[in-house]
Parts: C-alpha cells; sequence; structure tokens
C-alpha cells in the first residue's frame, strides 16, 4: 500500500509520516495473520487444500451456487485458475458442478454437503475464538476500532 504523503495534512507536534509509515506495517502484520490463517483453514478443511482452493469453497458456502464467472469475478481469479482450483475441489469431494437449468450451455457450481458442514464447523470454532478475544477488550477501544474501520472504508 502506497500513500501520497504530500496531500495528508500534519498535526501540530507531530510527524504524521512516520504515523503512517506504523498502520502501513501494522496492516502488512495483519494480512500476513490473515494468510497464515487461511493456510491454516485450508489444511483444516482437507491437508491437500491450497489457500486458494479454500478461498473458492468458502465463498460458494457463503454465497451459494453460482456460475464459475460470477466465482471468478468475486475470488479476483482468472478463469483459468478457477478451473483448476475446481477440478481439484471436485476430486476431493467438497464442490460439484451441475447444467444451469436457466442456460444448458452454463454449469453451477456448489459446495457439496460434507464442505459445508466442515466450512461452518472452522467457521463456529474462528467466530467464536474471535468474539472471546474481543470481548476482553475495553468497549472504548471497541467502539474506537470500529469507527476508525468505517472511516478507513471511506477512502
Amino acid at each position: 500500500m502506497t500513500l501520497d504523503r504530500t496531500s495528508l495534512p500534519t498535526p501540530a507536534g507531530s510527524d504524521v509520516s512516520d504515523e503512517i509509515d506504523r498502520l502501513e506495517r501494522q496492516f502488512g502484520v495483519l494480512f500476513d495473520a490473515y494468510r497464515q490463517r487461511l493456510r491454516q483453514r485450508s489444511g483444516d478443511l482437507d491437508p491437500a487444500l491450497q489457500p486458494s482452493g479454500y478461498r473458492c469453497v468458502f465463498t460458494l458456502v457463503v454465497d451459494g451456487p453460482m456460475g464459475a464467472s460470477p466465482l471468478a469475478d468475486l475470488l479476483g481469479f482468472d478463469k483459468s485458475v478457477l478451473s483448476r482450483q475446481l477440478h481439484q475441489l471436485e476430486e476431493l469431494g467438497l464442490v460439484s458442478r451441475a447444467q444451469d437449468p436457466a442456460d444448458r450451455r452454463a454449469v453451477i457450481i456448489s459446495a457439496t454437503p460434507a464442505a459445508v458442514e466442515r466450512v461452518e464447523a472452522i467457521r463456529s470454532t474462528d467466530r467464536d475464538a474471535f468474539r472471546a478475544r474481543l470481548a476482553a477488550w475495553d468497549r472504548r477501544d471497541l467502539d474506537a476500532l470500529t469507527r476508525l474501520l468505517a472511516k478507513l472504508g471511506e477512502l
């Protein structure tokens, strides 16, 4: 992430450039932790599964069955990458493909019932752990984090 520091106001008595550098490093730490958890969750779902495959199955569980193009768009995958992922996921019994009743040339991809059950169990465990950790925070810190993330989302 690169920020144009020339357009940012500098508060009196502080060096905003140093603060932005610290923030960028913290985002790096956060993204690294996300990638690590994604690798772990992939292995939890199936030891042979890559993180991109987990993202694919997770998306199908959360968003429901869909065609290949919308799935590729949601994941930011090239269609050839998605095709390879789907082949592996089918071999592992995590997704199935069926003809789209609305367009016989198209295919609808779905998470299998086993995949849904396993992903939901992982999600439940993660959600419980996340909530337990945040429950120990001061309410003002939670409010500040929520407010600042909303403000960041407006950029």
